[in-house]
């Protein structure tokens, strides 16, 4: 058939000519023109189906690591609370004399205050203070408040109270008391402080770092 007859030929006719030679077109530019797309497109979903399984593991680590991070976080906040409780060895002397000052501040008059032996424990350490004082009662209570509050763990153990026979305003009574100031060693310190580049353990479990244990209640 030539494309002159076309005019003669009834219309059915040539719309199924036109049909006919657009699905050629149409073919022929599917296979030939858009071959390479379909194979780079092809190359990318089975790289995409590679990878998913690939990031759905990274976000399961990436969780872990942020729940990680968060709980250590909190182990830190949780260290430099228990920190400021239980002191450092070198900072014993300047607990022990913010007691004394304390003490002088109620009105007691320090008779005596005499180290002992110290209280060695697993993650702590006691330095433990004879003391005895000469006060008025309420002075000595004040004193003992503010023990309670004080920001450094401090107890305090077999206590004996006497009234002087010789008294004035301010001077009523004789209290003698062992008092034991808690505080950790540089060893344990170092031996206990959170490690900077700790990692997640396997399965992204956090490892807790160790924190000094408390020391028996005021």
């Amino acid at each position: 058939m030539r494309f002159g007859n076309l005019p003669a030929l009834p219309w059915y006719l040539r719309l199924f000519a036109f049909l006919a030679i657009g699905g050629v077109m149409y073919a022929g530019f599917w296979y030939f023109v858009t071959s390479d797309t379909r194979k780079e497109t092809k190359a990318m979903e089975d790289e995409i189906a590679q990878l998913r399984p690939r990031n759905a593991q990274l976000q399961i680590v990436q969780q872990n690591l942020n729940n990680f991070k968060a709980a250590y976080k909190a182990r830190e906040e949780e260290y430099a609370e228990l920190k400021a409780l239980l002191p450092e060895q070198r900072e014993l002397t300047m607990v022990l004399q913010g007691i004394q000052d304390r003490a002088r501040g109620n009105g007691l008059v320090l008779t005596r205050f005499n180290p002992k032996e110290d209280l060695q424990q697993d993650n702590y350490s006691g330095k433990k203070i004879e003391v005895s004082v000469v006060s008025g009662f309420a002075g000595l209570r004040a004193f003992f408040e503010q023990l309670a509050h004080y920001q450094r763990i401090v107890s305090i153990t077999n206590f004996e109270l006497k009234q002087l026979e010789q008294q004035s305003l301010t001077k009523t009574v004789n209290a003698r008391f062992d008092l034991t100031a808690y505080y950790v060693s540089s060893e344990r310190l170092q031996s206990q402080t959170p490690a900077p580049n700790a990692k997640p353990a396997a399965g992204g479990a956090a490892p807790a770092p160790a924190t000094p244990a408390a020391p028996p209640a005021k």
